[in-house]
């Protein structure tokens, strides 16, 4: 891969020649010689179609959901207690806004998927490269050139639905000027994303092909072996330390304390575990339970609690009423212990990595693959191998990922059905509708959310699905 010869990488300049590289590609050639996966140009069309259908798939899903959101006029019975229907109908234009954004992000990705494979815009930039670092005989530095042009075209690659987004969307929608940053300030920060992405990169790059020079044909195993051993490593330190790195933690008052003291309890965790976390931002609304060999405790984040866990007089105007009352508390405290009675962390953590390295012994078969390279347009024997990535993630992965993330959403919204059930049993299941109807008005989530989207895009149930679920319970406990 990318072999040539003849030239170092400080030579003297009167003995210098620029380096010739014949750029023999498929270019525009429409019919394959053959149907085969061998073939360049049959291979092409495939990797596009195969794009175009996932792309318009996620099209038809969001379609559903915009659908859905245009069509619901009225705010949910379990909500208006909290909700108003002025506020209802400004979550589902944000709602709107969002998923159409979506929409046309897939459609945006569409159209350039097929432009970049069908007229050769990666060999254009790497001849551009070659043309203009044709002395250096060396890989790494070329490689590292081209990748820092490919983020600049990346970042111009999201340019029209930007323009699409600031010019159509926020004046169709009404988008207050607060959560719609002007058109030039976000081509300012595209600018200063340029420059983050070069600094991010480099170094990237090189470990990249240091890892793929070390470890030849497997070297998607080591990168497997790298991931495994740093989420392993945060698995652990999580659930000994909780989450310090992210905000101040502190023990809990022991009014909470007393609160919890039952349904600790209940789960057998100590009854001093319980802390508050302050992050810094204050946006996260929820609770975790974690333990790991003689340590369990109860993380409390300071925004779930009433006024956020301060008297009225201490808080800010907009925060005042948000936030739990102390029997929704622990109905949802006891929710996340539920998680931590079955091991749904240590479950979800399992099935992501064992999707995870069938993904990345998947990848590294297609990575070695010449005509992937040459349907791309590059030429048969010099191509940068770190268009490699881009070229198996972009076009080949998305199918496997397609299915395995059906299948992880839906295991993460069993085990939410799961938890809610077992809690149901127990008998919070009415305080914990309350807080999941509470947090929904809070954080003003939109409550309908279509069946098919849900499948692909979320990996939590919607709230009113869960309380209807947790009702049916409820009524057939009693019969």
């Amino acid at each position: 891969m990318g072999g040539y010869s003849g030239y170092s990488l400080y030579q003297y300049p009167m003995q210098s020649q620029p380096m010739e590289i014949v750029y023999s590609g498929i270019g525009l050639r429409m019919l394959p010689n053959e149907f085969s996966l061998d073939d360049p140009v049959f291979l092409r069309h495939l990797l596009v179609m195969m794009c175009v259908i996932r792309n318009i798939f996620h099209m038809y899903l969001c379609w559903r959901q915009l659908r859905l959101a245009q069509w619901s006029k009225e705010v949910p019975r379990e909500m208006q207690s909290g909700m108003s229907a002025q506020v209802f109908l400004e979550i589902r234009d944000e709602e709107s806004f969002a998923v159409e954004q979506q929409l046309m992000s897939y459609l945006f990705d569409a159209i350039f998927s097929i432009i970049e494979l069908y007229f050769g815009v990666l060999p254009f930039l790497w001849r551009i490269i070659i043309s203009c670092y044709s002395i250096v005989d060396d890989l790494v530095w070329q490689s590292m050139a081209f990748v820092s042009l490919f983020s600049c075209y990346m970042v111009l690659r999201g340019l029209p639905l930007v323009f699409y987004t600031k010019l159509v969307l926020v004046t169709f929608y009404n988008v207050s000027e607060e959560k719609s940053y002007p058109l030039i300030g976000v081509l300012c920060s595209f600018t200063l994303l340029v420059v983050l992405l070069q600094v991010g990169l480099f170094p990237l790059t090189v470990i990249a092909l240091a890892i793929e020079k070390a470890g030849g044909y497997y070297f998607s195993l080591w990168i497997f072996g790298f991931l495994f051993a740093v989420t392993l490593i945060l698995l652990v330190a999580f659930n000994l330390y909780g989450f310090r790195c992210i905000g101040k933690m502190k023990k809990a008052p022991g009014g909470l304390q007393n609160t919890l003291a039952d349904v600790l309890k209940k789960f057998k965790f100590p009854s001093d575990c319980v802390y508050i976390l302050r992050t810094f931002d204050g946006a996260a609304e929820t609770a975790f339970a974690c333990g790991c060999c003689c340590t369990k405790h109860v993380v409390i984040f300071e925004s779930l609690l009433l006024n956020r866990g301060r008297p009225e007089t201490e808080v800010h105007p907009d925060d005042v009423g948000l936030g739990l009352k102390d029997d929704q508390v622990v109905a949802l405290v006891a929710h996340e212990l539920s998680h931590w009675h079955y091991k749904h962390l240590i479950i979800n953590f399992c099935l992501i990595h064992i999707t995870l390295l069938i993904y990345l012994m998947l990848f590294g078969i297609c990575y070695w693959y010449p005509p992937l390279y040459q349907a791309a347009g590059f030429p048969v024997t010099f191509y940068p191998p770190i268009v490699g990535y881009w070229l198996v993630y972009k076009y080949l992965m998305p199918l496997y990922l397609t299915i395995t993330n059906w299948i992880l959403f839906f295991m993460m919204r069993y085990f939410e059905y799961k938890a809610d059930a077992y809690i149901t049993k127990m008998g919070y299941g009415t305080a914990f509708c309350s807080a999941l109807v509470k947090l929904a008005v809070d954080n003003q989530v939109f409550p309908y959310v279509d069946t098919w989207y849900l499948m692909w895009h979320r990996t939590k149930p919607p709230e009113l699905q869960r309380i209807k679920n947790i009702a049916r319970l409820q009524s057939d406990s009693t019969v």
